[in-house]
């Protein structure tokens, strides 16, 4: 007797489970959990009139304010470049691209910033510029220290991130190219020592135009030590790992025919939910990686000590 052939309704039902059991389907769900709870935060911080700024009326050297209101434009003209960019890079490819997805990301992390000071003041917004009061307050958990401030070009920091990505991704392309006999493992961690300098110098570069500050300071591992312009080593540590590292990693163990882990398979959906998914898997993925982040600068900031901050840098009055 031949066995009854497959009810094929049943076996398509199972493919099409299966086919939303994807990373990039998980990454999506946090990632418009990620969005739903920002919203609350934000319509919360709004509603109780935080849609303002801190004047600053102190002194400060003249190269920085003008450095700040030269920084502002540039951020924001290479946040609109950025757009822009991915926009046509997703147009020609016909579907979300991994950059527009990471940008899209990195614009909607900016709720996590004040993580890093749940217990104590250890981000300098500077005040010269575009400034408003932190929504610290208003996430779950946070006790730190008020009045806070957050700033546009603090703020705007994180879409750029997006740069250090490529830069990062770019180096390990060239060391693939360059040196096709190198494994995985090994263009990874020549990149990652690469990136690394490259990041201290970006970073401190705009920190020096008044970007944002670091009012505390780790023994031992902090460039410039009690400056204003002091640079703990965990930032760019975090950068090169928490940011960089990991879509280079998914990029050069990508296996041949595939994307990236992160969206890899989720053009196989239905049409309609592919940008979607792919969108909010891209900011899934970075609210997790400047979450960690924060985490560890908080960690970070439990053994460091309070340096004098000048005028532009104080917490406002």
């Amino acid at each position: 007797m031949k066995p009854a052939p497959e009810n094929p309704t049943t076996t398509s039902d199972y493919d099409l489970r299966r086919r939303w059991l994807i990373p990039p389907v998980l990454w999506a769900a946090f990632g418009a959990l990620c969005v739903l709870f920002q919203a609350w935060v934000f319509i919360r911080w709004a509603a109780d009139g935080n849609l303002r700024g801190y004047p600053f009326s102190g002194e400060a050297p003249g190269y920085l304010k003008i450095g700040t209101r030269v920084l502002e434009g540039v951020a924001i003209i290479g946040c609109i470049l950025m757009i822009i960019a991915c926009w046509r890079e997703s147009r020609a490819a016909g579907h979300i691209t991994l950059f527009a997805a990471l940008l899209a990301g990195y614009f909607l992390v900016i709720w996590t910033d004040p993580y890093s000071g749940t217990f104590m003041h250890t981000v300098s917004a500077n005040l010269i510029g575009v400034n408003y009061p932190s929504w610290g307050p208003y996430l779950p958990g946070w006790q730190g220290p008020t009045p806070q401030a957050q700033t546009l070009l603090e703020d705007l920091g994180y879409p750029w991130v997006v740069l250090w990505i490529l830069i990062g991704l770019g180096i390990a392309r060239l060391l693939t190219t360059r040196r096709p006999h190198w494994s995985p493992a090994r263009v990874a961690v020549v990149t990652a020592v690469l990136v690394f300098p490259i990041d201290l110098v970006l970073e401190h570069a705009y920190m020096r135009f008044g970007g944002y500050g670091y009012p505390r300071a780790l023994p031992y591992l902090t460039l410039f030590e009690g400056q204003w312009y002091q640079l703990p080593l965990t930032s760019p540590i975090c950068m090169t790992f928490l940011a960089v590292m990991p879509i280079v990693l998914m990029t050069v163990y990508a296996r041949p025919g595939h994307e990236v882990w992160l969206l890899d398979g989720s053009l196989d959906l239905p049409r309609r939910a592919q940008p979607w998914i792919r969108l909010l898997a891209g900011i899934g993925f970075a609210n997790l990686c400047m979450l960690s982040l924060q985490l560890v600068m908080l960690a970070a900031a439990s053994i460091s000590y309070p340096i004098d901050l000048p005028p532009w840098y104080e917490r406002p009055t």
